[in-house]
């Protein structure tokens, strides 16, 4: 059982990681075009 609860410890969502990597460079993407299509049009804030 102590096993088991080392195992727990040691546990990686590497999974999770690539998804959310992903997800924040498809945000930073998007972000990144809509910038510069307003840049684009003389867009103030």
């Amino acid at each position: 059982m102590a096993k088991k609860d080392k195992e727990d410890d040691e546990f990686r969502p590497t999974g999770t990681i690539a998804v959310l990597t992903i997800f924040v460079i498809t945000l930073i993407a998007i972000w990144a075009t809509i910038y510069m299509i307003l840049v684009g049009r003389g867009g103030t804030l």
